[in-house]
Order: structure tokens, then C-alpha cells, then sequence
């Protein structure tokens, strides 16, 4: 009952502030004499101002003075007609879309929630979305885990921080708490990929010089980081060098595990270069990705986008 009777309010509330306009009638629009004289008074009254303040000579505000008072007069004696027509005053139309909006709107609003309303349903109260919400779970566990790691910082507790701002694809967060467990001593291949795999992410896809840069840095401690080699690859095949990323997938295939997580995606990256470039991937001989080329490659992106700011 508590809940109709909310509805109802708001119901009232909505049709008053929509109804009100149109019960009145409408005011007439003033005439372009009235406009004039609300002028005229205006610099009357500035004059006076800058009289006081001795900003205008005395004979200098006598003659603006009889000048503003010649045409507030001529105004007077003289109107001249508004902009416009006067407004119409068509009562029955108003009254008649007053009507069909106090009709539509409830009925309307009625036939929605018999559609997609239950107000059987039970009070979901913020306690048992604490036990049973995933998202509300997850986000109550990051602020969480957030504070510990202000008072107390560590490498692991910025890595599990890290994955659940993943979790819930918040990847400028994620890459932030990388940064800070690499800082804190997980400087490690698998932390370097996640950081630029983040970036990555963030970007929206697109592998940025500062991910090309984590990649680098990961193949650098661990030349066959799986995660680096796929992104290294992705890169190559961002600038239009489709064979060169091929090479690098094709050597990722062939040390990757029969069950490895991302043999599927990479075959179909695979087939989707060579359908762009009209070749066969598997005619490409693998060869693993360059860590001081991708460095080198790093610095001349940074070097471009410098030069393009200047």
C-alpha cells in the first residue's frame, strides 16, 4: 500500500508541475514603447550616477538630460506597435492538451509498470547485497584491500589490488597499482606483461609506447614471457608489419602448451593476418620478438609524438 501511495505523490507531483502552465493565461507581450522607457529611465538613472560622481560637466548632463526626456516623450505621445501580434488566448486548446496529458501520463505510466513492474518483489536491503552482489562484493573488497595497503604497502598486496580493478575494468587503477608493486620489488617479467597489458587495456586496445615499453622491459628478464611475445606481436601488427607480427605468434604457437589458455585466440589472430595481408601465416618462419628493437622502437614513437607536440 506504502508503495502506491509513493507513486501516487509522484504521479501528482509530476502532472502539477506540467499542468500548471498550461491552467494560466498567457501574458500579454509588452509594447515596444515600455521597452523604450525602461531604457530611457535606465540611462536617466546612469547619468545621474556619473553627475555625482563627476564624471560628466554639468552642461555636458543638462543637454544628455533634455535629450533622453525628448524621446521619453516621443515615446509617450507616440508608441509605436509591439514586435508582434498580440497573443492568443486559445483556452480550449490549453484545456484540451491539459487533458490529454493528465490521461496519457498515468495510463501510460500504469501500462509500463504492469509490463515490467513487480511489486511483489521483496526489499532488497544493502546488507544482503553485501552477501549476494558480485559487483557490490568486489567493489567492498578493493576499497578494503585499498586501505590496508595505505597503511601497510606491499608488492603482493598491490598485485591482488591490481587484479580485482581488473575484475572490474577499472585499468587506469590497475596499471597505477602494477606501477607500485614493480616499485615495491615485483620487478618481474609476469609484472611487467600484466602492466602493459593493462595499458593496453586502458587505451582501449591500442598498444601505447609506455605498454610497448612494459613488454619490452618483461621480454628483457624473460624472453619467452607469453603475455609480452602475444602484445610484442600485436604491435608489429598495428604498424602494418603483418609477416613480422606473424613471426612473432607463430614462435609463441610453437613453444605454447596443447592446452595453453591462449592457443584459440592467437590461431584466430593468426588467420586474421594473413586474410589481411593475402598470405599464409604458416609459410612465415617464427622468430621470437627483439627486446632492444622493441626499446628502439619505443624511443622513436616517443621521439615522433614529441616532435608532433613541438
Amino acid at each position: 500500500m506504502m508503495l502506491w501511495l509513493v507513486f501516487a505523490l509522484i504521479l501528482a507531483a509530476v502532472l502539477a508541475a506540467l499542468l500548471t502552465p498550461l491552467w494560466r493565461a498567457p501574458k500579454p507581450v509588452p509594447g515596444r514603447a515600455d521597452y523604450d522607457l525602461a531604457v530611457y529611465r535606465a540611462q536617466l538613472a546612469e547619468l545621474e550616477a556619473d553627475g555625482k560622481r563627476g564624471l560628466i560637466a554639468p552642461a555636458e548632463a543638462d543637454s544628455a538630460r533634455l535629450e533622453i526626456q525628448r524621446r521619453m516623450l516621443a515615446a509617450e505621445s507616440g508608441p509605436l506597435p509591439a514586435d508582434g501580434p498580440p497573443p492568443i488566448d486559445d483556452r480550449r486548446a490549453r484545456l484540451a492538451t491539459a487533458a490529454t496529458i493528465a490521461l496519457v501520463l498515468p495510463l501510460g505510466a500504469g501500462l509500463f509498470y504492469a509490463a515490467q513492474g513487480n511489486p511483489q518483489l521483496p526489499d532488497k536491503p544493502y546488507a544482503e547485497r553485501l552477501e549476494h552482489d558480485p559487483a557490490v562484493i568486489l567493489a567492498v573488497a578493493t576499497a578494503k584491500l585499498d586501505g590496508e595497503l595505505s597503511a601497510k604497502p606491499s608488492a603482493a598486496g598491490f598485485k591482488r589490488l591490481a587484479s580485482l580493478y581488473l575484475l572490474q575494468q577499472s585499468y587506469d587503477n590497475a596499471a597505477a597499482a602494477l606501477r607500485r608493486a614493480i616499485l615495491l620489488g615485483a620487478d618481474n617479467a609476469d609484472s611487467w606483461a600484466e602492466l602493459g597489458e593493462a595499458q593496453v587495456l586502458a587505451s582501449g586496445g591500442a598498444v601505447t609506447p609506455e605498454a610497448l615499453a612494459a613488454f619490452a622491459q618483461a621480454l628483457q628478464i624473460d624472453p619467452r614471457a607469453p603475455r609480452a611475445r602475444f602484445y610484442a606481436g600485436m604491435a608489429e601488427a598495428q604498424i602494418g608489419h603483418l609477416k613480422a607480427a606473424a613471426a612473432i605468434w607463430r614462435d609463441l604457437e610453437k613453444d605454447s602448451a596443447a592446452d595453453a589458455p591462449w592457443l584459440p585466440l592467437l590461431r584466430r589472430k593468426l588467420a586474421e593476418l594473413g586474410r589481411r595481408g593475402g598470405f599464409d601465416p604458416d609459410s612465415v618462419p617464427p622468430a621470437p620478438p627483439d627486446a632492444a628493437a622493441l626499446k628502439e622502437a619505443v624511443a622513436a614513437m616517443m621521439r615522433a609524438m614529441h616532435g608532433a607536440k613541438n
